[in-house]
């Protein structure tokens, strides 16, 4: 009677469920599916510490030119202060020459001998008439010196030798 159990059952073409082949195909399975989660994620991860490291190397350039530009003290928001002074340096230039920067940049390297007479300031150019006292080497010992100003040019329009000094006229203008 079991050979025709056996028979019946199997001819009958109800498959026979056998849970040990089906565990180890189950199993078989999910080692496949974490082996390709696993290298996926193991992509991303790297992905992503390439991502950060790049992103930690462009900070750091971006820190330097903070620093480079701003000084040492970049504050809590450097690129707020970069527009903070852009704009400073768009309003000087639509205003013009400011009097008494210029008139600073005149006296910082002169002495005694320097008298200025009068200052024409017309947008971005201008002149300054005035006398220096001494010889005319050190008048150009005193333009060498005005040549180092980082904010002005400042060139010779006109010399005139008086007896005792020189009578002069200069050209101003913004670097």
């Amino acid at each position: 009677m079991t050979t025709s159990t056996t028979q019946s059952s199997a001819g009958s073409g109800a498959p026979e469920f056998r849970s040990g082949k089906a565990s180890r195909r189950f199993l078989r399975n999910l080692v496949w599916v974490l082996v390709i989660g696993g290298l996926f994620l193991g992509g991303q991860g790297v992905r992503y510490y390439l991502n950060y490291m790049q992103l930690q190397a462009i900070r750091a350039q971006t820190e330097k030119l903070y620093h480079s530009v701003l000084g040492p003290d970049i504050g809590t928001s450097p690129f707020g202060r970069l527009q903070f002074e852009h704009g400073k340096l768009l309003a000087s230039k639509r205003i013009g020459l400011d009097p008494l920067s210029v008139l600073s940049g005149l006296s910082l390297p002169a002495g005694e001998e320097l008298r200025v007479d009068g200052v024409s300031l017309t947008g971005t150019t201008g002149r300054v008439r005035g006398y220096f006292s001494g010889d005319e080497a050190g008048f150009t010992q005193y333009m060498e010196k005005l040549s180092d100003d980082d904010r002005y040019f400042f060139s010779v329009y006109k010399v005139d030798q008086l007896g005792d000094g020189l009578s002069f006229i200069l050209s101003v203008e913004p670097k």
